[in-house]
């Protein structure tokens, strides 16, 4: 048996070393993870909040527009546009002036002041310093404070509430009556003022969505801000999940939108460009030479009334007597027929008749003259046994 190396030894102790390292400076522990939000808790921010609400003798729902809500309901709103439209909004202020009882978080989305003003309670936050060195290490903030419930202005504290991750760079103010609020060391977390015949309450945090109900004791700052009793009814309104436009459209009026599309697939299928002819195309066939002729020869004869035949036919005629008779291109009208009439043993006033270029003819007068002018040509150049261009005819 070979003995092994220095060199195995040495990694093996070394292997040994870095394990048993490992093994004493390690630390096992279990961490608790949070299982996935499934099913309405995933999708509604309210869910926790809801059940909590019913648990203490209230009921509840969700809605995604105030509508007829009573004004003995709570309204709860966490990520809502305040100034997206104008009319709503009136309608929010007339449902809490009229007795309601809103409650609002840090996550109420404004575009100008519209709601302070109207509310009375103004959100102030920490200016920066401009001498603040930008390098150094922010200051480290506890997630959670204790803050103090204060049921009226001026009066003493009555309860203390654990908070969670509210804003610690911003606080509350008001020149109102607090109804109730929440003080951290002279600056206000939370405040309910009366506004008409009904109140409202901010919270400068977002403690009421999803498993933020869980951290501190947010259940007891919901009971608190919003006042509740037994037979309460709670409406909470959220624009977290708001469908889009398309999602709208479909829910409203699908069938619309399916005749649309079929409308619009039947115009496009019609105005496509097909891949051939919509009937075969027909078996192409060739015709005879005398066919051919045939065919152009009516054809001329129907339109323009044989004026090109016969144009054609004199045109030939004259061609082949200049051929025959000498200097036939300068002898007058009269004694070129009588000539060719001479050469060709036809009458000369028959021939003069055929000749007559005038328009005004028949078809079977045409075909006449036609037919004496050819034999006349015929007669000519078969006389001649050399063409005017010296080729053999």
């Amino acid at each position: 048996m070979k003995r092994p190396s220095s060199l195995t030894v040495i990694l093996v102790v070394a292997g040994v070393l870095f394990v048993a390292w490992i093994a004493r400076n390690t630390e096992w522990g279990e961490v608790t993870v949070p299982t996935p939000l499934r099913g309405d808790a995933a999708t509604n921010p309210f869910y926790a909040a809801q059940k909590l609400v019913e648990e203490l003798g209230a009921t509840s729902e969700r809605r995604e527009s105030l509508g007829a809500t009573s004004t003995d309901a709570i309204l709860v709103l966490s990520t809502w546009g305040w100034d997206i439209n104008h009319a709503r909004r009136a309608e929010l202020e007339r449902w809490v002036e009229t007795g309601g009882r809103l409650v609002v978080d840090a996550a109420l989305v404004t575009g100008s002041d519209a709601f302070e003003q109207w509310s009375g309670i103004v959100r102030e936050r920490e200016e920066p310093d401009p001498d603040e060195d930008l390098f150094e290490a922010p200051e480290i903030v506890e997630p959670c404070r204790d803050v103090e419930e204060i049921r009226a202005q001026g009066s003493s504290t009555v309860v203390g509430f654990e908070v969670c991750r509210f804003d610690p760079t911003s606080w509350l103010r008001t020149s109102k009556p607090v109804l109730w609020a929440l003080d951290d060391e002279g600056f206000l977390v939370a405040a309910r003022v009366a506004v008409g015949s009904g109140s409202v309450t901010v919270l400068n945090g977002v403690p009421f969505v999803y498993r933020e109900l869980f951290e501190g004791e947010h259940g007891e700052v919901l009971a608190a801000a919003t006042d509740l009793r037994g037979g309460d009814h709670f409406v909470f309104m959220t624009e977290e999940h708001v469908s889009s436009l398309l999602e709208l459209v479909w829910q409203h009026g699908a069938p619309v939108v399916v005749v649309l599309l079929v409308f619009i697939a039947l115009a496009l299928w019609r105005g496509a460009i097909r891949f051939g002819p919509i009937v075969a195309p027909a078996d192409r066939v060739r015709r005879s030479l005398a066919e051919q002729i045939l065919g152009t020869g009516r054809f001329a004869v129907r339109v323009g009334g044989g004026a090109a035949l016969m144009a054609a036919e004199l045109r030939a005629l004259h061609e082949a007597a200049s051929r025959r008779i000498v200097g036939y291109e300068r002898l007058p009208e009269a004694e070129r027929t009588a000539a060719v009439a001479q050469l060709a043993a036809v009458d000369a006033d028959a021939l003069a008749a055929a000749m007559n270029t005038s328009p005004e003819h028949r078809s079977l007068e045409l075909r006449g003259r036609l037919a004496l002018l050819e034999s006349v040509r015929r007669q000519l150049v078969s006389g001649s046994q050399w063409s005017k261009h010296g080729k053999r005819i």
